[in-house]
């Protein structure tokens, strides 16, 4: 019983605990580019450990002097609004709002270098509907960028979206998270726990089951069309279900004796590992999402948990107590070359790899409780990103790797991966999971 105790306190601390945004494809809703490919300045993003390099970006505030009435004005004023906090929220640029002339950007230059000037025009195009014309420049140069965008009344939205992101893709070549969502599970009334949808920036909030049950830790399959999670649903054991988003359906996918949690898809959508009971002791399996192919990957005495894929899909990086206390280790899909990453503290729980491979985020136990870090693969280097009181627990990354979602204070917040900008996206949230980008 103490044995069964003790796996069933690590399980549900790191699988409870622990643990698309659509492109709004509005009719009418396009995109014109007039560019001069050629010259369009070449901008890096570079990663230190004192945050990320982001160039200065200028906005220069519109006129809305073509406007007539209330509707076209305030149809402009949401397009801009939504613009300037998709650039803000990406964390690809420092954004000013100012003239050519503010004295308080041109000091900003000594430290971020000249800034890219961004302008917009917007004018009637029929109705109520608008466009707005966008332009990017370098200082007293012929914009290198010129496109529009059609902005009706209801899509401010969807269209400042679509233009922030071009704008920060010529400008940094990256394409930013807003046709993402994430899967989180919602605490409800009575200790219920169900799986819900988010948009990228928290702005809305789509309930996935209703089984007045327990849902924990979704995954998304890599084209972003279903999702692995475990759940009570069907007794008293935790089993694994796949919920198909485009068919609206739930299937089982496996149910056996014991506690099937933990589960996470490959990046080529053939396997999904979990964490699996048996006896006294919780392994890593291996299964097919047509729940053929189980395989046992590390039969031992030990509590080993919340596994994690590698974005090339030939390591796994996971939890297990086999050092005597939870810590981070690292083996090949075979359970092959088993590397452990993480020395100091006496609990390091859920670790995520970042899609470009080249850092892990984790959690540890400290004194103002749990906090999220980010160490290199060969946990080498180690760096803290959360020091508030209170835990922070299930980090996940966004599909570009800029941004984290965790669970804090029964909520979801999103921060970048340096750690700044932290920001709540959604109440009574947990074990939030980043979906890909979508077309």
């Amino acid at each position: 019983m103490r044995m069964f105790n003790t796996f069933f306190r690590y399980l549900t601390l790191s699988c409870i605990v622990l643990s698309t945004l659509i492109l709004f494809a509005i009719p009418g809703n396009s995109y014109s580019q007039e560019v001069e490919e050629e010259d369009i300045p070449e901008v890096v993003l570079e990663a230190f450990s004192q945050g990320f390099y982001r160039p200065l970006l200028r906005y220069i505030p519109a006129s809305w002097d073509s406007l007539r009435g209330y509707q076209q004005t305030n149809t402009a004023q949401g397009f801009e609004k939504r613009l300037l906090f998709a650039l803000q929220w990406s964390g690809y640029v420092e954004l000013k709002v100012g003239t050519v002339t503010d004295t308080a950007i041109v000091s900003d230059e000594i430290l971020s270098g000249p800034p890219t000037n961004l302008r917009f025009s917007i004018f009637p195009e029929g109705g109520d509907t608008l466009r707005a014309r966008i332009s990017l420049a370098e200082p007293d140069e012929q914009p290198f960028y010129t496109g529009s965008i059609q902005v009706t009344p209801g899509g401010e939205r969807s269209a400042g979206d679509v233009a922030a992101e071009e704008i920060l893709r010529r400008l940094t070549g990256m394409t930013p998270s807003f046709r993402s969502r994430i899967v989180c599970v919602e605490s409800q009334p009575g200790d219920i726990k169900e799986l819900v949808l988010v948009a990228y920036d928290g702005d809305r909030r789509w309930q996935m089951t209703h089984d007045n049950s327990i849902a924990l830790s979704p995954s998304w399959s890599p084209e972003g069309t279903k999702i692995i999670f475990s759940s009570f649903r069907g007794g008293e054991d935790s089993e694994l279900y796949i919920a198909d988003l485009k068919q609206r359906k739930i299937s089982l996918l496996l149910q056996r004796p014991g506690t099937d949690a933990a589960p996470a898809w490959s990046p080529d959508g053939k396997w999904i590992v979990f964490a699996g009971s048996k006896g006294f002791s919780t392994d890593l399996y291996l299964i097919r999402p047509d729940g053929t192919g189980l395989r046992n990957l590390t039969a031992s005495p030990s509590i080993d948990t919340s596994p994690e894929w590698s974005p090339t899909g030939r390591e796994i990086v996971f939890m297990s107590d086999r050092s005597g206390n939870p810590q981070i280790y690292r083996m090949d899909i075979d359970g092959a070359n088993l590397t452990r990453l993480t020395y100091d503290g006496s609990y390091n729980a859920d670790p995520a790899w970042s899609p470009a491979g080249d850092r892990i985020v984790y959690v540890r136990r400290e004194n103002k409780g749990f906090q999220v870090r980010i160490m290199d693969p060969s946990g080498d280097v180690d760096v803290p990103l959360t020091n508030e009181y209170g835990d922070h627990l299930e980090p996940s990354w966004s599909p570009d790797g800029m941004k984290i979602a965790y669970g804090y204070s029964d909520k979801i917040w999103v921060m970048n991966t340096d750690g700044s900008e932290k920001a709540p996206l959604l109440a009574r949230g947990l074990m939030p999971n980043w979906s890909p980008l979508r077309d």
